[in-house]
């Protein structure tokens, strides 16, 4: 993964918009950018590079975004531009289509096809998430993808909720990754868009089974992970509320090189022991993180805490508060 940061506060207020718009158009396709805030714009972007994948969180006051046929006609990477708004709103407009798109909705555009996107109208600041993603990365053939270009879709549930779930943690603490978990982290977002797109469409059949299987495995982990405080989570309900069966989650998890259930104790036991090395959370009692975290009893969580980490839960804890 290559990652670069760009904030407009590092230079003088009378060249903040012309850097940022700079630095726009260094890692995105050619582009018209303005603004009624050219005098002192504040804007700021993290880049990250997946594997031939741009994801960029990006905070920036109002601007307009336009690409015409023109700078089309001079260059084009195919790829199509997803907005995952978390706050703020995007008026877009292309192919004959206009969207007014909110907080926890995507609008998705097409490199190959004029655009317009009015971003922050009326408001102080845009706060989302941009993709762009090679159209050959994508199962979906690009004339069904024509009927999504323009429209917005929820990011509140399914697979766009999942998507940037997924991305705001990454932009959140991308510190842990290395370099070479680009391609792990390309082929999850590319599955994601990928069952967005295809849920959107209603063209589930459209997908490959590889990708059919990677989404089903996502969608499974992300019911375990809303549900790990419920200490009655088994593989039995999991499989259930999922409608699959019982030996097809196993397989799922198999292929993956982990149990259900040690999958299901290692992320309980990642949470413990984030709220234990948490100094907000030190008046918390030990035994009150263990029910937390749906273990069945103190007893079990120390035991299982000491077999994984190689300390107790209290050793983490004093740790803590000796720094």
């Amino acid at each position: 993964m290559i990652e670069s940061r760009f904030d407009t506060t590092d230079v003088t207020p009378e060249d903040r918009f012309d850097c940022w718009r700079e630095a726009i158009e260094k890692t995105h396709a050619p582009i018209s950018i303005t603004s009624d805030h050219t005098e002192d714009f504040l804007g700021r972007q993290h880049l990250m590079m997946l594997d031939g994948i741009l994801v960029w969180p990006t905070v920036f006051q109002p601007v307009v975004f336009e690409r015409s046929a023109k700078q089309i006609r001079a260059s084009d990477p195919e790829c199509y531009h997803l907005s995952l708004v978390r706050s703020g709103r995007l008026e877009v407009d292309s192919q004959g289509k206009a969207s007014d798109v909110r907080r926890q909705e995507i609008s998705v555009v097409d490199t190959s096809r004029p655009f317009r996107i009015r971003s922050a109208w009326g408001l102080s600041k845009q706060v989302g998430i941009g993709i762009e993603i090679p159209k050959a990365a994508l199962d979906l053939p690009v004339d069904e993808m024509d009927e999504l270009i323009g429209r917005k879709m929820t990011a509140r549930k399914g697979y766009g909720a999942l998507l940037l779930g997924f991305v705001s943690q990454l932009s959140k603490d991308a510190s842990c990754y290395g370099p070479h978990d680009g391609q792990r982290l390309a082929a999850v977002t590319r599955d994601l868009i990928s069952g967005l797109f295809s849920q959107s469409l209603e063209a589930d059949d459209g997908l490959s089974h590889e990708t059919r299987e990677n989404l089903l495995a996502l969608r499974v982990e992300e019911f375990i992970r809303s549900r790990l405080g419920d200490a009655r989570l088994t593989p039995q309900v999991v499989a259930q509320a999922n409608s699959i069966s019982t030996s097809y989650l196993h397989r799922i998890f198999r292929a993956r090189g982990v149990t259900v259930n040690a999958w299901i104790r290692e992320q309980r036991l990642a949470g413990a022991r984030r709220d234990l090395m948490n100094p907000d959370l030190g008046s918390v009692l030990i035994y009150r993180v263990s029910q937390k975290w749906g273990f069945s009893s103190p007893a079990v969580f120390s035991r299982a805490y000491r077999d994984f980490y190689g300390v107790s839960p209290r050793e983490t804890k004093e740790g803590v508060g000796a720094l």
